[in-house]
This record gives C-alpha cells, sequence and structure tokens, in this order.
C-alpha cells in the first residue's frame, strides 16, 4: 500500500473509532412527582376498585456503558416510603430506559418496573409498583418525569 492509501486508512479508522454511539448518561439522584391508578384487591373481597394515589419518586442511579442499577423509593399518598432496590437496568443509545427491581419487607413484597426514555435534562415514562401481602394486593401504575436532584 502506497502512502496515499495508508493516509486513507488512518483517518477512515480515527473517523470509525470518534463516531462511536455515546451512551446517555443517568447516573445520579432524580426525582418526580405524579398520580398513579392502583388496582386493589383486599384479602376479604377479591373484587378490585381502582382508586388514584399521589406518589413521590425517588431513583438513585449508578451506570455502567449500558447497565443501570440503583434504588427507588417510592412514597404513595401518606404512607411511609418503601425502598426498592433496582436489579436490572438497561439504557440504549437512543435513551430508551427500562429498570426492574423487588423488594421483600417481612410478609410483604414489591415489584418495581419502569419503561422510558431518557432525554437531557429528564427521564419520562410510565412506573410501575406492584405491593403483595396478607390483605391483599396492589397494582400502582401511571407516567412520570423525573428530573435531577440533589
Amino acid at each position: 500500500m502506497n502512502r496515499a492509501g495508508r493516509i486513507t486508512v488512518s483517518l477512515t479508522l480515527i473517523l470509525i473509532a470518534g463516531c462511536k454511539t455515546k451512551m446517555p448518561q443517568v447516573a445520579g439522584k432524580w426525582h418526580g412527582n405524579g398520580q398513579l391508578t392502583a388496582s386493589v384487591r383486599t384479602a376479604i373481597s377479591n373484587r378490585p376498585h381502582t382508586e388514584n394515589v399521589p406518589v413521590d419518586v425517588v431513583f438513585v442511579l449508578t451506570q455502567t456503558d449500558k447497565d443501570v442499577h440503583g434504588d427507588a423509593a417510592i412514597t404513595a399518598a401518606t404512607n411511609k416510603p418503601i425502598h426498592i432496590p433496582i436489579q436490572t437496568g438497561v439504557i440504549q443509545p437512543d435513551g430508551t430506559l427500562s429498570l426492574e427491581g423487588d423488594a421483600t419487607f417481612g410478609l410483604a413484597k414489591a415489584h418495581l418496573s419502569f419503561d422510558g426514555k431518557s432525554d437531557p435534562g429528564k427521564i419520562t415514562g410510565t412506573v410501575d409498583v406492584a405491593l403483595d401481602n396478607v390483605g391483599g394486593t396492589a397494582d400502582n401504575k401511571g407516567p412520570i418525569t423525573l428530573t435531577p436532584s440533589n
């Protein structure tokens, strides 16, 4: 290969290396408020009833390339916050974000899933928190927008 060919190949490799897609960064603390629709079934009556529940959501996320982990603090209505470790999370180059986690509190279990998108300065999507205990079950689902928090 002549010198001009080597220069062309070198420039092409530099351009390809420089064009690597940069992963969106979601590491940090994110906060949002919203209204979830709760579908509740009690141990006494298996007939579900629905209600709207105000919710406060905090995600504390760590990120390694496309893998995301962390903690979710969910406060529904005037209840104490519950913490759910985020064990599985993935962010795609286009900002698509999915998170999942499970927690056990004595006889109660909680499952969190979040599907959404990260854009500069915000994360939007749908959060679903399923609760199961001796008193019954509740599936709380709805849209949420989270912004960076200190």
